[in-house]
């Protein structure tokens, strides 16, 4: 992502206001957020706001800004102020006064309108990429989600069909007492839960979005805000702007800002720049998941620090029979070359720190460990093992990358290692959006065997299910990064005692216990695990630069200030 303020004419003096100019990835923007990403967070929290949100930190190790703070709560529920039940499993909020949503009679937010958020992301349409989370944590919520797809099979997807349903059914364990008063009660204690209601997928949801179906350019057009910021224009996988929200009460929203006038964000499909006016030296400021992350971004003290990124990795699809023999997946992971990946991160990516990866949980997240059952560059012993499992060559395989990042330079370079071993590999890149949807829905979207892709943690504190949840468990719940069809029952069995796991350490030990097997079995390949980095601290004519560690040390837009001319 870029940010760079716009210029009318050159400044004599500066004052706060103006316009901040955002270059970002079409698939970041600020979507209904029910359906919106982890990685669309910092946008999404221009128009939005959570039950908890993030402080932005004073500087990349301050441990309170990797915390959940009070956001449309007065408290986080705790056992100390008695909103946390002894069994950890019922938790109480009280809704802050004074938030409104940016409607005609600027009506207050109620728990009515988080209750609705839980229903709506689990739409069968566009069903939330967090849901795997919360289907697994919140009691009733995966049987609410699944029941809704059954129904869907044979209904029809318009908005007033959807509305009528989800307006007609309960999730047991999210429900409201009365405007100022929510409970949610968990199928069991969750060390993580907290973290997991800052998501844009657990957002507050007004009763017009009923109105328009999840994630479609209509909805994202309507969206009624209740943050410092609401959509004014918005133009599909281009760009939307976004103006200062007047319902919106800086007295009742204390970790947000409204610093510039407007928010202006150029989408890009990873193909090229977006279309935006020249500017001088702009803050290159990492948001998405992006294969190799932004040029101008800055490591962030990367031994010690918290949410490095696996990034990248090779995600086999294993629906496809190609990879019915393990041998043909060990081939894989023994013909990548990860330090010539490493070599060409160090060139493009000067100064932010890589390390060669043999398991799925990079350093700095819950589960990490060392081990590598491959390793790195073995071209004759992958020959051996398509010898020895009888592998002919035929079509060459299909590796998609997305456009943006370092996607390209990876691909191509992962090709050539597999064709060189004995797997003939052919690079596809695609545009942000036609990638993400490839991986969303694999059987449909063409016919790729591999894809290279990157994982960056969404929370920092007992963000195990992050990796090994999220990339490995099979459950019928949509949502989730398992976009390869990975299915083990040993593995799920390890992740369903990490999840019940009381104590941190033991949840850490079955964590890494299911990333170790899913990598001896290639479910994917690691790479590299990259140090978390963030934008500069000063960026030409852009002030108030500061990071939010949780989305992954994205810069707070609320707070940033650009020049402007007086």
């Amino acid at each position: 992502m870029t940010v760079a303020p716009y210029r009318p004419e050159p400044a004599t003096a500066r004052r706060r206001g103006g316009v901040l100019r955002v270059v970002a990835p079409t698939d970041a923007a600020p979507l209904d957020p029910s359906c919106a990403p982890a990685s669309a967070a910092p946008f999404v929290r221009l128009h939005t706001r959570q039950l908890v949100t993030w402080q932005t930190a004073r500087h990349v190790r301050d441990w309170q800004a990797v915390t959940p703070v009070p956001d449309l709560a007065l408290e986080v529920p705790s056992t100390w102020n008695a909103g946390l039940g002894a069994s950890h499993r019922s938790y109480v909020f009280h809704m802050r006064p004074g938030v409104r949503w940016d409607t005609p009679d600027r009506r207050p937010v109620s728990a009515h309108d988080v209750v609705r958020g839980f229903k709506r992301m689990c739409n069968p349409v566009r069903p939330s990429p967090s849901l795997a989370y919360f289907a697994s944590t919140v009691r009733g919520l995966a049987d609410f989600a699944t029941a809704w797809a059954a129904e869907a099979t044979h209904r029809a997807g318009d908005a007033a069909t959807l509305a009528a349903y989800q307006n007609a059914h309960e999730i047991p364990g999210v429900f409201a007492l009365d405007d100022e008063t929510l409970v949610i009660e968990l199928a069991r204690p969750a060390l993580d839960f907290v973290h997991m209601l800052a998501l844009p997928a657990a957002s507050a949801v007004p009763v017009e979005h009923d109105a328009f179906v999840p994630g479609s350019p209509e909805a994202a057009a309507h969206l009624r805000a209740n943050g410092p910021y609401r959509v004014r224009r918005h133009r599909p996988g281009e760009w939307v702007e976004l103006v200062r929200n007047p319902a919106w009460e800086p007295a009742a929203d204390p970790y947000r800002r409204a610093e510039a006038d407007r928010v202006e964000l150029r989408l890009s499909d990873g193909a090229g720049r977006a279309d935006a006016e020249p500017t001088d030296a702009p803050a290159e400021v990492p948001v998405a998941p992006a294969v190799g992350g932004l040029p101008a971004a800055e490591p962030v003290d990367g031994d010690g620090a918290l949410g490095w990124a696996l990034d990248p990795y090779l995600l086999l699809n294993l629906r496809d029979p190609v990879w019915a023999d393990p041998r043909v997946r060990q081939a894989v992971a023994l013909a990548v070359d990860k330090a010539a990946v490493a070599d060409l991160y160090r060139r493009h990516r000067p100064g932010v720190p890589v390390r060669i990866a043999g398991s799925l949980i990079p350093p700095g997240n819950a589960g990490h460990d060392t081990a590598d059952p491959y390793p790195t560059g073995d071209p004759a012993r992958a020959r051996d093992l398509l010898a020895s499992a009888g592998h002919a060559d035929g079509t060459p395989l299909v590796l998609i990358h997305p456009h943006s990042g370092l996607g390209p330079e990876v691909a191509h370079a992962c090709a050539s290692d597999l064709t060189r071993a004995g797997l003939p590999t052919r690079a596809v890149g695609l545009a942000d959006a036609a990638y993400t949807e490839a991986l969303r829905a694999p059987a449909t979207a063409g016919g790729w065997q591999l894809a290279v892709a990157a994982r960056v943690p969404d929370w920092l504190e007992h963000n195990g299910r992050v990796f090994a949840q999220a990339m490995l468990q099979a459950t019928p719940v949509p949502g989730g990064a398992n976009h390869g069809g990975y299915a083990a029952p040993e593995v799920d069995a390890l992740i369903e005692r990490a999840l019940d796991a009381p104590e941190p350490w033991r949840a850490d030990a079955a964590w890494r216990a299911a990333a170790e097997r899913a990598v001896a079995d290639v479910a994917v390949v690691p790479i590299l695990h990259r140090a978390p980095v963030a934008a500069p601290r000063r960026p030409d004519r852009v002030d108030g630069i500061a990071p939010l560690p949780p989305q992954g040390y994205a810069v707070d837009l609320t707070a940033a200030r650009p020049g402007v001319d007086e």
